[in-house]
């Protein structure tokens, strides 16, 4: 067989690498051929709650959604891309002053003889200092005009207060070809004689939430779920462990072997594991809660969430990979609670503070879209 034979059977002069938009723009197609265009929201961010002795609660931001369309398109075909920004972190300095999360922005993607793709944005996470009331997480983005694909983001973590306590619920994680995004883990933490808080895990790809966290008197930080499974609950003090990745595997690492955690040298930095039709190409693990003062829960894998962080000092929740949320955070001694910054379309985790603050919300994933000849 020749080699030209070849590379037709293979498709090769038909199929392109995804060309990633971060930033609002217009592409014009320069050859006729059928397309993958994608869109995906972006995730809002979650609530924050500072208030000295009696605490807060403060829930997740919701995953963006997702859409998607195979297209036959004329070369000159001129796509419009406006792509959403995550949502702004929400800061509580002020004691007895919370701060709801902000929403992420739409994606869009129109253009002649193609039916406009919306990816919405997740909404923002809520507060509250009122006993027994619960802070609802923020919705997830819905999505439309997707011919093979449309899915909501996952919703982000409800977060119930008791009095003293500080509780923080994870973010959502986005929806994508996989599914709706998995949901942020709620949190309900009590203070059991003295005082506690508790954080939910952040979401990932596919439907796998994070871990709800529930302790008593005690800090308690559930688990970021991974493509393969939830992150584990907490009840009883202490972390839950991260989900596994899409082998089934309790690792971080995605399928092909390698960590995508931009951590050193030795790691591949944040990103997709395929510049071929790469919202399937996510497969990485979630990252186990954290009760340590001043250490983070750690980056998950790609399409993973993070692990909550609950901690008498300062308490840090994890980045996450592409698409998956992040974990609460709550901090039960005089020091701030942060969470951490969810990747493109993940919803960021709700943060609470019992004595001297600041509780800051990291920031949701920004949207994203993709354009990729695919014959």
């Amino acid at each position: 067989m020749s080699s030209g034979n070849l590379s037709a059977l293979m498709g090769g002069s038909k199929r392109s690498p995804a060309l990633f938009f971060a930033a609002s723009a217009s592409h014009t197609v320069p050859v006729a051929g059928t397309y993958r265009i994608s869109a995906l929201g972006a995730g809002g961010s979650g609530g924050a709650i500072f208030q000295t002795t009696a605490g807060g609660a403060a829930s997740g931001g919701g995953g963006g959604g997702f859409a998607e369309s195979e297209v036959s398109l004329p070369a000159g075909t001129v796509l419009t891309i406006t792509v959403g920004a995550g949502g702004a972190a929400a800061a509580s300095s002020i004691s007895g002053t919370g701060v709801a999360g902000n929403a992420g922005g739409n994606t869009t993607v129109s253009g002649t003889g193609l039916t406009t793709l919306t990816a919405n944005g997740g909404s923002g996470g809520d507060k509250t200092i009122s006993n027994a009331a619960t802070a609802t997480g923020g919705a997830g983005g819905t999505a439309s005009g997707g011919n093979t694909v449309n899915f909501p983001g996952g919703l982000g973590g409800n977060a119930t207060h008791t009095t003293n306590a500080a509780n923080g619920g994870g973010g959502g994680a986005a929806g994508s070809p996989l599914g709706t995004g998995g949901s942020g883990g709620a949190s309900a933490g009590t203070t059991g004689g003295g005082n506690a808080g508790a954080a939910g895990g952040g979401g990932a790809v596919g439907g796998f939430a994070g871990g709800a966290a529930s302790g008593s008197g005690t800090p308690t930080a559930a688990g970021g779920a991974g493509t393969g499974s939830a992150g584990a609950p907490k009840s009883t003090g202490g972390n839950g462990a991260g989900g596994n990745n899409k082998l089934g595997i309790a690792s971080v690492a995605s399928a092909d072997g390698f960590s995508r955690i931009g951590a050193s040298t030795s790691t591949i930095g944040f990103g997709f594991e395929s510049v071929s039709d790469p919202f399937r190409a996510l497969s990485g693990g979630g990252t186990s809660g954290t009760s340590t003062a001043a250490v983070s829960s750690g980056a998950s894998g790609s399409g993973a969430g993070t692990g909550g962080a609950a901690a008498s000092g300062v308490a840090i929740s994890g980045n996450s990979g592409p698409l998956g949320g992040t974990g609460g955070a709550s901090s039960t001694s005089p020091s701030s609670a942060t969470s951490g910054t969810a990747g493109p379309g993940g919803g960021s985790g709700g943060t609470a503070s019992n004595n001297t603050g600041p509780a800051t919300s990291g920031v949701g994933g920004s949207g994203l879209a993709a354009i990729e000849r695919i014959g």
